[in-house]
């Protein structure tokens, strides 16, 4: 009783932390847009908080118990501090003039829809699926002028799915005992 109700406040929190994500990065992609200034710390912020987050969730795992720093903390700080490296190469682009503000945000977005997408080995396949929908909202926004209705559409039928895996999940493991 006392697991299943510390398994449902863990997935209550990542079902924050993935909303959080998918909103706050839809966000920085207009900011990209209207002010590059503000993107630039704008974005490297929200990595430093993602890098956080997902050693914060990532802890409470059981495979994580025995070593923590060596094998989540290390992992963690390498695999967001290269997101953040490529970031901010891409903001050098920006400045050179290689890229144009529009592009620079698509280009944050794709890099961080990466980022989850490989994170997701550590974290569950919820950050993977969030990585692809993170991507293909990148995607949706170079072809699509109105974007946020289809990607609000993708989300819904996204969190459908999700739903229904994890009853299906749930009634496996309960029939299994």
């Amino acid at each position: 009783m006392f697991n299943e109700t510390k398994l449902k406040k863990r997935r209550f929190i990542e079902e924050i932390v993935l909303f959080l994500v998918l909103a706050l990065s839809l966000i920085g992609m207009g900011i990209t847009d209207f002010s590059p200034l503000e993107s630039h710390r704008y974005w490297t912020l929200m990595i430093i908080l993602l890098a956080f987050a997902s050693i914060g969730l990532a802890w409470s795992r059981e495979e994580y118990q025995g070593n923590i720093f060596k094998i989540l903390i290390i992992r963690q700080v390498i695999h967001w501090g290269a997101t953040l490296i490529t970031v901010s190469g891409v903001y050098l682009l920006l400045n050179t003039g290689r890229l144009n503000y529009e592009s620079t945000g698509l280009i944050i977005e794709l890099i961080l829809g990466f980022s989850l997408f490989l994170d997701g080995r550590n974290l569950g396949w919820r950050f993977s699926l969030l990585g692809i929908l993170v991507g293909i909202s990148a995607i949706l926004a170079a072809y699509v002028e109105e974007y946020i209705w289809v990607i609000l559409l993708v989300v819904l039928l996204l969190s459908v799915i999700t739903y229904y895996w994890e009853k299906y999940r749930r009634q496996g493991l309960h029939e299994n005992k």
